[in-house]
């Protein structure tokens, strides 16, 4: 794990896109910026995995699709050899494109974003804040390098901590944000087409990529995954993903709304917020999980859970590209336990177990 660059100087920006025009674009976009610096531009996957070896970049905008070698696997050789911040830098946030931008989030970029309209000079004037900002936040991200490594399992096959009241789960909560979706596939194609609990996730991520990152997120496991509509329920079988600009939260009797109040912090949608409806609703028959991501979104929620008798979740800092939110849940006394998404699915699968179990024997 390393930070990517000291702190006061300037940001060491590579570029790569196969486009002239674009590239011309970018450095338009970053002149006259103090803290970002372009020390490089590649044309090609080939010469970024060579000039990030060579010009140790800060960080690495990185275009997805280009010919030859494109940025899912110019991204996945330069993680796997040393630890830089790169951000996606897509074309378009639909169809195909889309997914394949977040194949590269799961293959270790930090962020994505889509490119301006070149078109229009107020979109290329919004775009450049909101590049800079991504520059500058991901530069202050340690990241990891990713090597294909085993994966670590729960240990023990006992009822979790504190929990021999005979209690029937109804529902799991989970908040995520950078490295969230490597580490919600990880979760959840572990979980059986018949895990029958109800998900409902609200994962940080750049407006436009949430239906792609749902159709990306559809291919790795077999339950039913979809944006969640205005008015929804939660039923077995489905996890539900917060709308972008929305708030997700849980109503009594199963109900699910997608609202646009005020959010709960900064982010919206907001995991404090959907773990609090969720410890309000379902009170101790709620899981709550948190997972990789900066900040500390998340963190009030799974406490709320967690006082109303419910079992909460964290992801180790093993396995985050970003422990922050689980970080602040452990500092706040929010986790009953901190584990890596593989072995939660696993833990999750006993629990549904006995709880199914329960229901049986209460039938009987």
């Amino acid at each position: 794990m390393t930070s990517s660059h000291a702190s006061g100087d300037p940001v060491r920006l590579l570029v790569v896109d196969d486009s002239p025009s674009i590239r011309a674009v970018i450095r338009a976009m970053v002149e006259g910026d103090a803290g970002i610096r372009i020390v490089g531009e590649a044309g090609t996957g080939g010469e970024a995995v060579e000039m990030a070896r060579t010009l140790r970049p800060g960080v690495v905008l990185m275009d997805v699709q280009m010919p030859g070698m494109n940025g899912i696997e110019a991204t996945g050789r330069i993680m796997a050899s040393q630890a830089v911040p790169i951000i996606a830098f897509s074309a378009f946030t639909w169809g195909g494109e889309a997914k394949a931008s977040i194949e590269m989030l799961a293959a270790g970029a930090l962020d994505v974003m889509g490119k301006p309209d070149l078109g229009g000079t107020g979109a290329v004037s919004d775009c450049s804040r909101v590049l800079r900002k991504k520059i500058r936040s991901a530069s202050r991200v340690a990241v990891v390098r990713h090597l294909r490594r085993a994966v670590p399992t729960a240990q023990g096959g006992g009822e979790p901590a504190g929990r021999s009241d005979g209690t029937r789960f109804e529902v799991l909560g989970v908040g995520a944000s950078t490295g969230g979706p490597t580490a919600l596939r990880e979760l959840f194609s572990r979980l059986p087409a018949d895990f029958p609990f109800p998900i409902l996730v609200v994962q940080h991520i750049t407006a436009g990529f949430t239906s792609g990152f749902v159709e990306w997120l559809r291919q790795h496991t077999p339950l039913d995954v979809r944006v969640a509509n205005e008015e929804d329920r939660a039923v077995p079988g489905s996890i539900l993903i917060a709308p972008e600009g929305r708030q997700l939260e849980a109503m009594p009797g199963g109900a699910v709304r997608a609202t646009s109040r005020k959010p709960r912090g900064v982010h919206l949608p907001s995991a404090d917020t959907l773990l609090s409806s969720l410890a309000s609703v379902y009170g101790p028959t709620c899981i709550g999980a948190v997972l990789t991501g900066m900040g500390s979104d998340g963190a009030a929620g799974l406490l709320d859970i967690r006082r109303a008798g419910g079992f909460t979740l964290a992801q180790d800092e093993e396995t985050c590209v970003v422990f922050g939110m689980p970080r602040e849940a452990v500092r706040r006394g929010a986790v009953d336990r901190s584990m890596s998404p593989a072995s939660m699915a696993e833990l999750l699968r006993r629990m549904a177990e006995r709880s199914a179990r329960r229901e049986g024997s209460g039938r009987a």
